[in-house]
């Protein structure tokens, strides 16, 4: 519930009561109320709106200023999804909007619908705004993308690339060079892992047709970007609205996220953004997607247990909108599946990176030349002292400083080539604990979603349910979202033969739910005979 505060304040903002807003948020500030600048409304006038979303509706520009100058949140979402800034360019308040982009709103968020504000808006003006706040922001995070790999700032590249709005991983600057190149040329070992990681490409060449590898700097850079760069491809997260099928509450809209080879769906956008009420999850690995000659909506996806899921794209789509899907589901179940059945690193790069022979061999060599070092220098402060006495003998002291200075370069040398070894199989072990590590993180959450549904099923059989003339053959689970590859012809069956609309969602019939309920009542005992589970 709302504090009497907090419901003056939304009636103001919705009315347009500039000065009673005022006051109450001087009186907020003084700690003399108690209430949420941010806070969502609970009645029916205002069901799920802060105030800035109700001002920037009704276009009181007067309350959104002291709302804003209050510290209220410009980027906050009501439960559609919408910032204030979809609310005031649905109704076509440009000054509302620039004011509003004043304070930092993001044009880029993405509402419950998959809209941004430039895409809700029904004033042309108001769209080619917001599309060069868009591109001019994309720009800056280009530069903070670029500057954070030429610096080595690992931590901020990597928050960057895992943004809501990541920028292109593929940026090039004046001079033509991706981030790629400039973690490469900067030797920035930790960086050129993330960004191919990432997905970024390195093949793409500078104005002066220059590949990274060939402005790499440090033997870590190096073996990175010469190894098998082919596990980095361009994965990147995609996501959209689908219908999914379960045999028991027909066709559902959900919000499908393809990330890191898992497929995940989500009742509404704002909960995958916050990844939050997850609905369900399904690992790619070994999975296949087909679809239907005569349906351009339809497909579905087998995954490794055989379980088959059936989706289809809204009809409002783009005629590529499946297409794109599938393409998506394949490039992450290569990349899951390669995660999952690959055991080690290739036997060739373990010979490029050196043997554990060959590095205790190059540390021998150096410690034998470390000792002869030690022995000329001691023979030289020898001949130092004695040099007070016998001055006539000079020319023996720089033979000996030339012998002396040989050694050295020797023992660098061979601390040279133990330290190449040393990065060589350090670039190895970092490369295959990337891999590790990815094979644990899908590892954990297959565990994790079978957890989930081993819990889902006992909790199903302590409800049970009463007992059926049918056998455990003809048994198939009806809250079950995934279908066999038996059933799968059942489905199609069915969405071929009743399209509905988009809109409508079958809802069960409650005259099969009453039955149900009527077979576990009195009527089993009417003949006198207790049934028992």
């Amino acid at each position: 519930m709302n504090t009497e505060a907090e419901q003056q304040l939304l009636h103001h903002a919705r009315n347009g009561h500039a000065e009673e807003v005022r006051k109450l948020l001087e009186t907020v500030e003084k700690n003399e109320a108690i209430a949420d600048i941010n806070c969502k409304g609970r009645s029916k006038s205002n069901l799920g709106w802060a105030p800035l979303h109700l001002a920037c509706y009704f276009g009181h520009r007067q309350v959104v200023q002291a709302l804003l100058k209050a510290g209220a949140e410009v980027n906050v979402l009501n439960d559609m999804g919408d910032t204030p800034l979809h609310r005031a360019a649905f109704t076509g308040r440009k000054e509302l909007v620039m004011l509003l982009l004043e304070y930092n709103a993001d044009p880029t968020v993405v509402n419950g619908s998959g809209q941004r504000a430039k895409e809700v808006t029904h004033d042309r003006e108001i769209r080619n705004m917001l599309e060069a706040v868009e591109r001019t922001q994309q720009r800056k995070l280009e530069e903070l993308l670029l500057e954070a790999a030429r610096e080595g700032k690992t931590a901020e590249l990597i928050a960057l690339l895992n943004s809501p709005n990541p920028p292109d991983v593929n940026c090039a600057d004046q001079l033509g060079n991706t981030p790629l190149h400039c973690a490469a040329y900067r030797a920035r070992g930790p960086c050129v892992l993330a960004l191919l990681k990432s997905g970024a490409d390195p093949s793409l060449r500078n104005r002066n047709d220059q590949k990274p590898l060939h402005l790499a700097q440090g033997a870590e850079v190096k073996h990175l970007l010469s190894g098998n760069t082919a596990l980095y491809r361009a994965l990147r997260r995609f996501e959209g609205p689908l219908w999914k099928s379960s045999r028991f509450f027909g066709w559902r809209l959900f919000w499908v996220v393809l990330e890191h080879g898992v497929l995940s769906w989500y009742r509404k956008q704002p909960d995958a953004a916050r990844k939050i009420y997850r609905q369900g999850c399904k690992h790619l690995t070994q999975a296949v997607c087909t679809v239907k000659p005569g349906d351009s909506c339809l497909f579905s996806v087998k995954c490794f247990d055989d379980s088959v899921h059936g989706f289809k794209v809204p009809q409002n789509s783009p005629p590529q909108a499946r297409e794109d899907w599938l393409q998506a589901i394949e490039e992450h179940a290569a990349y899951s599946t390669h995660y999952c059945s690959q055991d080690q690193v290739p036997d060739e790069e373990e010979e490029e990176a050196g043997s554990a022979g060959d590095l205790q061999a190059s540390l021998e060599k150096a410690q034998a030349c470390r000792q002869r070092l030690d022995r000329e220098l001691a023979g030289f402060l020898q001949m130092v002292k004695e040099c007070e006495v016998a001055e006539e003998m000079l020319p023996s002291f720089l033979q000996k400083v030339d012998v002396v200075s040989e050694a050295s370069r020797e023992t660098c040398a061979a601390l040279s080539d133990c330290l190449t070894l040393l990065v060589k199989q350090e670039g190895a072990r970092n490369f295959k604990l990337e891999q590790e590590q990815e094979k644990t993180k899908i590892l954990s959450e297959a565990l994790e979603a079978l957890a989930t549904e081993h819990h889902e099923l006992e909790q199903s059989l302590v409800a049970g349910s009463p007992p059926s003339v049918l056998s455990e053959d003809e048994f198939y689970d009806a809250l079950s979202d995934s279908e066999s590859e038996r059933s799968l012809s059942r489905l199609e069956a069915v969405t071929s033969c009743s399209r509905e609309e988009e809109g409508q969602r079958p809802i069960p019939g409650k005259h099969r739910m009453s039955e149900g309920q009527d077979c576990g009542g009195g009527d089993a005992l009417s003949n006198g005979i207790k049934k028992h589970r």
